[in-house]
């Protein structure tokens, strides 16, 4: 009995080391990207590579969720302005002077901005001609296309520029400006000035919470309508009698396979009835065609789970006077919420992770993660920066690994079909 045991136990730690092993080789590509996201200038292009980082930093993800890379910010803003200035004939002339703004999102300070100004000119409301310091408060829209690594306007633009009050010599006045430093009605800024970003204007104005914000609109609302059309067609095809009903669901499963291996042939059928219908760039039909195309994969799935579930609930409501529509949200819901659950997980991963559609379909505008990670790929061999791709990438795939984690038990009943006993 002893050296059964002793044999079992060995048995048993030789399996659990075999299972430790296997989940290793499993994860290790997680972990690899995980120590390359915390590796300050990391890259891929090495022979060494250490299991434990020698040196770790959290900049790619703060630069990832708080970073500023490109995109345009065309926000209005107030301020102030000061320097050396005259007047003469209703026109005010700066010779030296700064022009400091503040970008506010709300109650709160978004960004602050400072732009020297050698020369401008505004007509302005007072027409004696005086000369000194220049003191006003001003208004305008500041727009932003590129900030450099150490803080300066790569370029930026300010138009509308009004003097709403203003002080030069005792005289006070108001203006707008007729032109700037290069001749034109706005001030052009190229590798120039200053601008601070606070934490909340590193947060609204960063790439990452706006793709973001596009990934979730298309997978929830595609979660939505597939639940709408599956719930109900599941129900049908396990409790109805209808005609074609061992055969159509069946059908229309193989047919979308078939369909899907179109390919090329199928985006291009699909790109052009969606230009044709004015379409284009739509969101909410992104999640209508991701729901359509998991509808027969997902109602095949959610059938078998309610199959498992006794009609005897079904006939007991139907006796107390239930309706269809009742007895699904009653009965059937509370019963397959396991199932369910699966579909809703299914149907959140297809449009969180799909990016062909999303890249062809959409302007860069309104495209989701999964697009922007994808064209980061594409300074591969041309000095990719692997930190920043390792955290945008891990921070991508954390919604799909949390909603697995609050929902693995759901998820477990759902793919096992588990059914009630009577």
């Amino acid at each position: 009995m002893r050296h059964m045991r002793k044999g079992e136990l060995v048995r048993s730690l030789v399996l659990t080391a075999l299972a430790v092993f296997v989940m290793f080789i499993i994860l290790f590509p997680v972990y690899y990207i995980f120590v390359v996201s915390i590796s300050p200038g990391s890259t891929l292009a090495t022979t060494e590579f250490h299991l434990i980082p020698q040196n770790v930093s959290l900049d790619s993800y703060r630069e990832v969720l708080f970073g500023f890379k490109g995109s345009k910010i065309s926000e209005n803003f107030t301020g102030t302005i000061e320097g050396s200035a005259n007047i003469q004939d209703g026109k005010l002339y700066i010779t030296n002077g700064r022009l400091i703004g503040k970008v506010r999102y709300g109650p709160f300070t978004g960004l602050t901005f400072e732009i020297p100004l050698s020369s401008a000119v505004f007509e302005v409301s007072a027409g004696e001609n005086v000369q000194g310091q220049l003191k006003g408060n001003v208004k305008g829209l500041f727009v932003l296309t590129r900030v450099n690594d150490d803080g300066s306007i790569g370029f930026g633009l300010v138009r509308n520029l009004e003097i709403t009050s203003g002080e030069l010599g005792g005289a006070s006045f108001s203006g707008i400006l007729l032109q700037g430093p290069t001749g034109k009605n706005y001030i052009v800024i190229r590798n120039g000035g200053k601008v601070t970003f606070t934490r909340v204007g590193m947060f609204v104005n960063s790439v990452f919470f706006g793709y973001l914000k596009n990934s979730l609109i298309i997978a929830g609302l595609a979660v939505l309508l597939t639940l709408i059309f599956v719930v109900p067609a599941a129900y049908a095809f396990s409790r109805m009698k209808f005609f074609g009903r061992d055969h159509v669901l069946y059908f229309y499963l193989m047919f979308t396979q078939v369909a899907g291996g179109l390919g090329i042939a199928g985006l291009i059928a699909l790109y052009g009835m969606i230009v044709k219908l004015g379409l284009y760039d739509k969101l909410p039909v992104l999640s209508f065609i991701y729901a359509a195309g998991g509808v027969p994969f997902n109602t095949w799935l959610l059938k078998g789970y309610i199959d498992s579930i006794s009609p005897d609930f079904d006939e007991a409501a139907l006796v107390d006077g239930a309706s269809y529509l009742q007895i699904i949200r009653y009965v059937l819901l509370p019963m397959a919420l396991p199932g369910i659950a699966t579909v809703a997980i299914f149907a959140f991963i297809g449009g969180w992770t799909e990016f062909i559609l999303a890249s062809l379909l959409l302007t860069e505008k309104n495209q989701p993660l999964a697009v922007w990670i994808y064209l980061l790929m594409g300074g591969i061999g041309r000095g990719i920066d692997w930190s920043y791709f390792g955290a945008a990438a891990l921070l991508f795939a954390l919604p799909v690994f949390i909603m697995f984690m609050l929902a693995q038990n759901y998820i477990r009943s759902g793919l096992t079909i588990g059914g009630l006993k009577e």
